[in-house]
This record gives structure tokens, C-alpha cells and sequence, in this order.
């Protein structure tokens, strides 16, 4: 699992400092109109509803939203790749379990195996909720593996790359828009005008506690910029992704790992072929789960 969890606790220690700080004047409350208050709040009630395997497994979750692989949708290519991906990270981790536990008694034995299990779904330690509090078999460790791993690797390349599209153009979704609303006109036909003069973030902004503030990232004084920039930071790709690993696998998994690679390869293959058919047809490529671009941890 190690490269699962890459540079993730650096990443959650700069956001806690950075875009989840919550105090006065915060990075995320200036950055976002919503507040890190509010998104603390729909975190929260997220979690409570939370279970390992119904939320965070793809054809769960899939499912959880009535988009199951019989539900005909023309290009959710979401879905197509994500499967794709799915699929071949479960034969991976069923081939690496393979290689590492003869029965699923060595597995029922295997203390250190036993300890994550029971710390992680402990409500006083990991606290994952549905996590199985014990492995008695392999299925169940190779099917925890694949959730895992689709949750650091597809699942999140997924919900965070395409934000650059989505926010880069900052009027096409500003993160925030604020105004006096008193000032807001009666009649219709200038609103419109008034929304873009009023609301929407400005290249040049006033706000003194911006200037005055050191404990965020904000460096001056643009505030559509600085959302430009957050979006292409967050949005870096990254060097470790699914189709390089060769080297963590040296000594234990060499061969699951090959024949994962193997199917990447072909993934890769197919999704370059129907994006490059998309192009000349000047439909817009879906490239967020082509395994070459799929960090393996959440490390941006």
C-alpha cells in the first residue's frame, strides 16, 4: 500500500494550513463563497453516512447513483473507463494476494494483517466505517486492496484533474461571487451587466485584510488570478501515476505487477484510440482516467 499513500499526509498537512484552515480571514472563506465552515459541514455529513465498500467502490457507487453498466448513457466515459480501471486494479490485487498468502488460513494467522484490520474499522483509532474489522480469506484482502487503490488512483484523478477546465476561466464557474445586493438593480435587463461589474472575482481587489493576511497563500492582490493559480496547482500532474511502479515491486509482487502493467497498456491504448477519434469528430477527449495521466496516490 505504500505507494497508495505517497506524499498524502504532507498534502492533508498543507491543506489543514492552506484551503481547510478555519479561522478568521481564511484562505479557503476568501477563496470560496460556500466557506470552509460549510465544507466542513458537508464533509461531515458525508462521513456520517459513510461505508467503505457501498461508497467508495466503483460499481457500488455507480450503483448508489442508478448508473449501473446495463443503463444505457451514450459517452458517460466516466463509467466506461472507470471499469476498465476498476477491473484490472481487482485482478491486480487478487494476483499480489496470490503471491503472498498460500491459503486463506495464512491469511486468518497473519497478526500484522489482523492488526491493520481491527485498528483501521475501530471507532477510537481509523475509524473507516464498513471496513472489515477482521480478514478471514483472501477475496477479502485483494477486495479491500482494489478499493483502496481506486480510491488514491482513479477515484480521485477523476473528481480533481478536470477541475482546471471546469474553474480555469474563471467567469466560465467563479469559486465565489460577492456583492452588496441592496446595489443590485430592479430592472432585468441590467442585472446581467451589474452581476459581472459587482459579483464575479476581479483581477484587482481592495480587500485590506487580503494584503495584511500572512497565514494564507494568497501573495497579492488578484483574485481571479489567485483562483486561476490554486486550480492549476491542485491540478499538477504527478510522477508517480499507475503505469511506473515498476520499482516498488522488485521484490514482492513482481509478477502481479507485470501483467497489471500489461493491462494498463491496453486501457492506455484504447482510450488514446477513441479520444484521437473524438478530436477529428471535435468532440472533447475524456483523458482523466487514461492510466499514463492516474497518480497512484493522492499526492496533489
Amino acid at each position: 500500500l505504500r505507494q497508495t499513500t505517497r506524499d498524502t499526509l504532507l498534502l492533508n498537512w498543507a491543506a489543514r494550513r492552506s484551503l481547510a484552515s478555519f479561522e478568521p480571514k481564511a484562505f479557503g472563506d476568501y477563496q470560496s463563497s460556500a466557506g470552509v465552515g460549510q465544507f466542513i459541514q458537508l464533509i461531515e455529513k458525508m462521513w456520517s453516512r459513510y461505508s467503505f465498500f457501498e461508497k467508495t467502490g466503483l460499481p457500488n457507487e455507480l450503483a448508489s447513483r442508478g448508473f449501473t453498466e446495463d443503463v444505457q448513457i451514450p459517452a458517460y466515459l466516466y463509467r466506461e473507463d472507470g471499469m476498465k480501471l476498476w477491473n484490472a486494479i481487482g485482478g491486480f490485487a487478487t494476483d499480489f494476494v496470490d503471491e503472498v498468502f498460500d491459503s486463506d488460513e495464512a491469511v486468518a494467522s497473519d497478526e500484522v494483517v489482523q492488526e491493520w484490520a481491527k485498528e483501521t474499522a475501530d471507532p477510537d483509532k481509523g475509524a473507516v466505517k464498513g471496513f472489515p474489522t477482521s480478514f478471514e480469506d483472501k477475496e477479502t484482502v485483494a477486495k479491500v486492496l482494489q478499493t483502496i487503490m481506486w480510491m488514491t488512483s482513479g477515484l480521485h484523478a477523476a473528481v480533481n484533474f478536470p477541475q482546471y477546465e471546469e474553474y480555469g476561466y474563471v467567469p466560465h464557474k467563479p469559486l465565489h461571487l460577492r456583492a452588496d445586493l441592496s446595489t443590485m438593480p430592479e430592472d432585468d435587463a441590467e442585472i446581467r451587466e451589474w452581476m459581472f461589474e459587482n459579483m464575479f472575482p476581479h483581477i484587482n481587489t481592495d480587500d485590506d485584510w487580503l494584503r495584511e493576511s500572512a497565514n494564507t497563500l494568497v501573495t497579492d492582490e488578484h483574485a481571479a488570478i489567485d483562483s486561476l493559480a490554486m486550480v492549476h496547482l491542485l491540478t499538477t500532474p504527478s510522477e508517480s501515476c499507475l503505469d511506473n511502479l515498476s520499482d516498488r515491486f522488485e521484490r514482492v509482487g513482481t509478477e502481479a505487477y507485470d501483467k497489471f502493467l500489461k493491462n494498463l497498456n491496453v486501457i492506455s491504448e484504447e482510450i488514446e484510440a477513441r479520444n484521437d477519434e473524438a478530436e477529428k469528430a471535435n468532440k472533447a477527449p475524456y483523458i482523466y482516467l487514461n492510466p499514463s495521466n492516474v497518480p497512484s496516490s493522492i499526492d496533489i
